[in-house]
């Protein structure tokens, strides 16, 4: 390989890095939201009473990250627990129009993601259903993204590693007038994976433009 294309490629992959590194990156699927994530830890409520009533906000812990979370309805902040499929737990609301509202993030976490789904009053999951997640970073920066329910699963993977620390993520349904309720499974939070500084990348990718130069000039000297 020539030694331009080499440096064209190597300044590639780290200014490609540092755009990951700003904003809010979204991932669809767990392998790549953990493969972006570093440090994370995983809540699956096990713990829970299911089917009653839980008065939020529950304080939680998601392997060493604490957090808190709410069933918002401008009425009550009641959660429940409800057996899920193999052997797991869904937890959400049972009230219309209810938010789920994670935040109370004890530590600057910048990773966050889980299984969704939207469950029915007898604790089923609903096949139809389409949420609206809403992430809001300590900048005051926000990501909404929309995920459909209306394939083959009625539970979808979402994910988001922000350049900033967390500030709360909102779950709700966006076909409201159905009887369905916002839920989750196996909560993952966690760090933003390593990524160069841009202090550090400008110094490398300064470096790798003077290498033709050093090499010429090196050429020179032989040659003299």
């Amino acid at each position: 390989m020539k030694l331009r294309t080499l440096i064209t490629s190597l300044a590639t992959t780290v200014l490609s890095s540092l755009a990951a590194q700003a904003g809010v990156q979204v991932f669809t699927t767990q392998s790549a939201f953990e493969a972006a994530s570093a440090q994370l830890g995983t809540d699956s409520f096990l713990d829970l009473s299911l089917n009653e009533a839980l008065d939020g906000p529950l304080l939680r812990q998601a392997g060493a990250h604490a957090y808190r979370i709410s069933a918002l309805d401008g009425l009550e902040n009641q959660l429940y627990a409800t057996p899920g499929e193999a052997g797991a737990v869904w937890l959400g609301s049972n009230r219309q129009g209810a938010h789920l509202v994670l935040d109370g993030f004890a530590s600057p976490l910048r990773a966050i993601g889980g299984s969704f789904l939207a469950t029915t009053y007898s604790g089923d999951a609903w096949p139809d259903a389409r949420l609206t997640l809403t992430l809001t970073d300590a900048q005051g920066g926000s990501s909404t993204q929309e995920l459909d329910l209306s394939g083959a699963s009625s539970i979808g993977f979402l994910g988001f590693v922000s350049s900033s620390g967390l500030l709360s993520l909102d779950i709700s349904v966006s076909n409201s007038n159905l009887p369905v309720f916002p839920s989750l499974q196996n909560l993952q939070l966690g760090m933003a994976a390593a990524v160069p500084e841009p202090g550090s990348a400008a110094l490398l990718i300064g470096g790798l433009l003077l290498l033709p130069a050093l090499r010429a000039r090196q050429s020179r000297r032989i040659g003299g």
